[in-house]
């Protein structure tokens, strides 16, 4: 056993410990302990390394190691795989997978719809449906209607997206292509987790009373609603390209905060942060973003 063989652990929690820092304060997107469980095969790798090299070679399996943990946790933090590849998992749900998500009208009132997407492309819409207030369709059979329950007049709804399916899994798989079709008629609070890969958010059409979206390495294209009251939208997001698109008749302020942003006004509407008409309008969208580094561009 070599006096250096104890730097694992202190290395792996070190940092583990920035990179929630770093979340905490804005420059990172919100990073789960699912995600770093994720990275468990990094303790195999550096074990090995450790016992190969570390009596021979004490400082080159440090540095070694050094670069080992910071590699994995940027994949973590950057979802950095290969465009249309999703990366290793373990284990998931018990349940099996399908293509189509279908929840059905009830007498609900209101919705709370929460939407869990992993890498790929995933698109979000309104439209008018006689017989659902969601529905679903992906690729590839990786959806999961996770819980759809009415407390009086409110219909709480949520569907993941991912891995499906019991044991181990290994290796690349390819992403999927997801549309979500939202009831027109109900409104929604919103909520959307998303990893890596093109999301489009397109609240055109739906009745939307707040959303928070969290993105990580991503292309995010999101579509304002036509608001009824002051609706306030919440995005975080890591090292992404972020597009707001501002429709006609819709008053807006949009607020960036983080690290290294850029952003662009290319609505010739906007007067500073804010829509000529947004201080006095009664109905209008406040839109927070807390980025990385990241490119914000607000458009017509």
């Amino acid at each position: 056993m070599t006096p250096r063989r104890g730097l694992i652990w202190p290395l792996i929690l070190i940092a583990i410990g920035v990179v929630f820092l770093l979340a905490n304060f804005g420059y990172l997107a919100p990073i789960s302990f699912v995600a770093l469980f994720s990275l468990w095969p990094l303790i195999l790798i550096l074990i090995g390394i450790d016992i190969a090299i570390a009596r021979r070679w004490p400082l080159a399996a440090l540095v070694t190691d050094v670069v080992i943990v910071g590699a994995g946790i940027a994949l973590v933090v950057t979802n950095s795989v290969a465009p249309g590849f999703v990366p290793f998992a373990i284990g998931g749900s018990n349940e099996p997978g399908v293509a189509m998500v279908d929840v059905p009208r009830s007498d609900a009132k209101t919705m709370n719809l929460r939407l869990s997407a992993g890498a790929g492309t995933y698109t979000l819409k309104g439209g008018t449906s006689a017989s659902s207030f969601v529905h679903a369709d992906s690729d590839r059979e990786d959806l999961r209607l996770r819980s759809a329950s009415q407390t009086g007049d409110r219909i709480d709804v949520r569907i993941d997206q991912g891995f499906t399916g019991s044991g181990f899994r290994f290796g690349p798989s390819t992403a999927s292509h997801v549309t979500v079709t939202v009831a027109n008629d109900i409104p929604v609070s919103l909520r959307v987790d998303a990893g890596a890969g093109d999301f489009v958010v397109d609240t055109s059409d739906v009745k939307i009373t707040d959303a928070t979206i969290s993105v990580g390495a991503a292309s995010l294209h999101i579509v304002l609603p036509h608001p009824t009251g002051d609706v306030t939208i919440s995005v975080s997001a890591g090292a992404s390209s972020i597009t707001l698109q501002i429709p006609d008749g819709v008053e807006a302020r949009i607020t960036t905060t983080g690290g290294l942003t850029s952003t662009h006004f290319d609505d010739p509407r906007f007067k500073g942060t804010e829509t000529s008409g947004y201080a006095s309008a009664k109905d209008r969208v406040t839109v927070k973003i807390t980025a990385g580094a990241s490119s914000i561009g607000i458009i017509r």
